[in-house]
């Protein structure tokens, strides 16, 4: 009975093993298509099983629905025991050779990894600010486009994220200009606004609008989220809405590395449209922007995702990875490159 229990063990162990694998190579090409090294490093990290408890879980429910009915009986119980110890023993095994695997297949990406590692720490203590990272032109201009809609004796609503700032610098308002700010304290947008007639406000406690229904003649989208049956209830008939944003292939290189399935649906200037057109608007103007931003060193990166991302920027060892990705690129192509995308839509309501 023991030297069977072991062949089965053996069969066992094999078919974990040939799975194992087929999904290493998966995730192996992924992580070399996103240049992401630092799944290579843990390939390196001395192996430590912590699966114990869920194998345990697993097997137990495996032989609950699998195994026989004598389940008041103490065969039942022994042969419950041999069959959770057998699976944790299996999966052990097989986690330990999955390693030694991975160290064989990927030698080549596990000395890049260390030696990027090594830069890393390095860079890290080092970074400064560095604003001379290069940027594509622009292929609209937001601001220009905006004011063509816009008379003086508009009712006008910006909506956006930034404080105050690009507000601040619009110029031309209306006498009834207001700037809608979710995310920041009115107070702080007040002070940023204080040079300008422009009033801040922010969302109700309900998330609307502050507005009452048919009272705005232009809205003014500027990377904000909206709802667009808030959009249709402040605006007039007649009234124009103007959204400018960032679609879902913006920065399309770091979301892929820590989100790799992905963002669900697609946001574009073909489904903002679309989604505009659903309650009744009608489409005046579309622009779309591909572009890229292009950095020569670490500092410039950092500098950029303070404003982009601030959490990367505080927290470079949490994304580890996206850097250690831009210092390769950088080595190997002399920058490293985030693609950046936006569109822009004019709508009539």
């Amino acid at each position: 009975m023991i030297a069977t229990l072991f062949v089965y063990l053996a069969i066992f162990i094999v078919m974990l093993l040939v799975f194992q694998i087929i999904f290493f190579e998966v995730s192996r090409s992924r992580a070399l298509k996103v240049g992401n090294y630092e799944w290579f490093a843990n390939l390196n990290k001395p192996f430590n099983y912590t699966r114990t408890g869920t194998m345990i879980f697993i097997c137990f429910i495996c032989y609950l629905f699998g195994g026989s009915d004598t389940s008041s009986t103490l065969e039942w119980v022994i042969y419950l025991i041999i069959f959770c110890a057998c699976g944790v023993i299996a999966d052990a095994v097989t986690q330990f050779l999955l390693q030694k695997y991975g160290q064989i297949r990927c030698k080549k990406q596990l000395e890049t990894a260390d030696k990027l590692d090594v830069e890393f720490d390095k860079i890290k203590e080092g970074l400064t600010d560095d604003e001379n990272y290069e940027v594509s032109m622009p292929r609209y201009n937001e601001t220009l486009i905006a004011k063509q809609y816009i008379k003086p004796e508009d009712h006008l609503a910006f909506m956006s994220v930034d404080g105050g700032q690009y507000v601040k610098n619009f110029g031309d308002y209306p006498a009834a200009t207001f700037d809608v700010e979710p995310y920041v304290d009115t107070n702080q947008v007040e002070a940023t606004l204080s040079s300008t007639p422009v009033r801040a406000t922010t969302l109700t406690p309900t998330q609307q609008l502050p507005f009452k229904d048919n009272r705005m003649d232009v809205i003014f989208d500027e990377y904000a989220n909206y709802d667009k049956n808030e959009i249709t209830r402040v605006l007039k008939p007649g009234g124009t809405f103007i959204v400018n944003q960032y679609g879902t292939d913006n920065l399309k290189e770091f979301i892929s590395m820590f989100m790799p399935l992905g963002m669900s649906g697609s946001w574009d200037l073909t489904n903002c449209k679309q989604t505009l057109e659903s309650v009744g608007f009608k489409i005046l103007e579309g622009y779309e922007d591909y572009g890229y931003i292009r950095f020569r060193n670490i500092s410039q990166l950092h500098t950029y995702m303070k404003q982009a991302v601030p959490d990367v920027a505080e927290n470079p060892d949490k994304y580890k990875a996206f850097y250690t990705k831009a210092i390769n690129d950088i080595k190997e192509k002399n920058f490293f490159q985030l693609t950046t995308y936006r569109f822009l839509v004019v709508a009539r309501h």
